[in-house]
């Protein structure tokens, strides 16, 4: 089975862990969820790049830490691998605003700004994505999604003040299989990520071995998460 990698699984100022962004590579694709500033250079360490003839990015948002080195990915694909990158975001005209910013010009890519797909990406085959607004900051058009990848249904909630009930309804009813949700320490009203108290209120106890908790913040610690019962998504370290 494919399945989501994760090249980091840190919150903003959690510089230990990285930025949260997920991935799957197989053959010549590369397909990518989110890419914030730390993310360029973890796929170049990692040597993400050898081989790949398509690129896919998926994008929740354009904080920093969730899109900061989408730029340096395109043009690396532009310029070094003769490649245009396939990006994916639900309001296009929003994030050709923000690569007008930092110098991606419309040639260097292909875009897709559909709420509703369904993408057939060499070597991983056919993946459905169903964008879900999210709420997380008012100044920034914001996203989580429903992917459909190799039999699964995989909710990829991007970063998120809540648990979205619907999400847990289908959670509930069988309609997913994986939930991968933004946790937080932290817990004050009006924050722009969901607190560890609302995820454990969201999800019973007989649902949360299929909830991946991510984007950790330094207020919470890993052995907390699995003593109640979630998961944690780990950190991809090349063998």
């Amino acid at each position: 089975m494919k399945e989501l990698q994760f090249l980091g699984i840190g919150s903003a100022f959690n510089t230990e862990l990285g930025n949260t962004s997920a991935f799957i590579k197989e053959g010549k694709s590369l397909l990518l969820i989110d890419c914030g500033g730390t993310i360029f250079h973890r796929l170049k360490e990692l040597n993400m790049f050898s081989g790949v003839k398509d690129i896919s990015v998926i994008i929740t948002h354009t904080h920093p830490d969730h899109a900061g080195s989408l730029g340096e990915v395109i043009f690396y694909a532009y310029y070094i691998l003769n490649i245009k990158a396939k990006i994916y975001f639900p309001n296009e005209k929003f994030i050709k605003t923000f690569f007008g910013t930092v110098g991606v010009s419309d040639e260097m890519y292909i875009m897709n700004g559909k709420s509703n797909i369904s993408i057939e990406i060499d070597n991983i085959g056919m993946v459905g994505l169903q964008f879900v607004e999210s709420n997380h900051v008012e100044t920034l058009p914001s996203f989580g999604f429903i992917m459909k990848l190799d039999g699964k249904n995989i909710y990829y909630s991007g970063d998120t003040n809540n648990v979205n009930p619907l999400i847990v309804e289908k959670l509930e009813n069988g309609e997913l299989d994986i939930v991968y949700h933004d946790t937080s320490g932290l817990d004050f009203e009006k924050y722009s990520h969901t607190s560890f108290r609302k995820i454990k209120e969201a999800f019973r106890k007989e649902l949360r071995e299929k909830v991946y908790c991510m984007h950790l913040d330094e207020h919470i610690s890993k052995q907390e998460i699995i003593n109640s019962g979630f998961n944690v998504v780990r950190r991809y370290n090349k063998v």
